[in-house]
């Protein structure tokens, strides 16, 4: 008899211990989900280098004023990762366009240089140039942006479930990454641009493109209304980057 008791208490320590360990890793599972950081390690290992380095596209733009259609555009666009970002507005010889590279904008009317500006360009860092950087130089950009990478949310969208870096759920004042769960791939930037003025970018379609992906359909809010849709189409891998 004492020895059954004996195996017994034996199996309800090694149980007890069992349920600590499993309790101890799923405890260890949320911790590491609740740190921003650690998932955009984790996009950044996925797609280190995997989208087109250089390429061109065009775009069709639909413009909304109190969510009416007020007009349409067509701009062409390259881009050579992480930094250098170019836009030519309607036909490419009339010379309007603005270039992006080394954390400046550089704007030109009839192929004449008219100023410059500071500007690091966030959008074009976590669509694609942040895989052709540094982690650490990564984080630190998005840092210097204000987006608070040890802050973190999982929430649904879409019918799916995203984590959203920095941001709690129902909080959208401040600026925050969107990444879907599964394929860790962009779905929603909201940036706060200024204390009365906030962007939400929506990432609605996709295409596979080199060894990662493409982004083909982003509308923008502006404080909650539509401002403009785009449709990017004629994309392909360029040798270098136009002057």
């Amino acid at each position: 008899m004492v020895f059954v008791f004996k195996i017994a208490n034996i199996v309800l320590k090694m149980n007890f211990k069992l349920i600590l360990i499993f309790f101890g890793m799923h405890f260890l599972n949320i911790n590491a989900q609740t740190n921003g950081i650690s998932i955009l390690e984790q996009i950044h290992q996925k797609y280190y280098q995997a989208p087109c380095k250089s390429y061109t596209f065009s775009q069709k733009n639909t413009h909304y004023r109190n969510d009416s259609v007020i007009r349409e555009s067509e701009w062409h666009e390259a881009i050579k990762f992480p930094d250098q970002f170019r836009i030519d507005f309607g036909n490419k010889e009339d010379g309007n366009y603005v270039i992006f590279k080394n954390d400046s904008g550089f704007n030109y009317k009839k192929h004449k240089f008219i100023k410059s500006r500071s500007d690091s360009n966030t959008l074009l860092l976590i669509l694609g140039g942040m895989f052709y950087r540094p982690f650490e130089d990564v984080v630190k950009r998005l840092q210097s942006q204000n987006y608070d990478l040890n802050r973190i949310s999982i929430q649904k969208w879409n019918g799916g479930e995203v984590y959203v870096i920095g941001a709690k759920e129902g909080d959208l004042n401040i600026n925050q990454i969107w990444i879907d769960k599964k394929t860790l791939r962009v779905k929603r930037i909201i940036e706060k641009l200024s204390a009365n003025n906030t962007m939400d970018m929506r990432f609605e379609a996709h295409q596979d493109w080199c060894k990662g992906y493409i982004e083909t359909k982003v509308s923008f809010r502006r404080n909650g209304k539509l401002e403009q849709v785009e449709e990017y189409y004629n994309i392909k891998v360029a040798e270098k980057f136009p002057d």
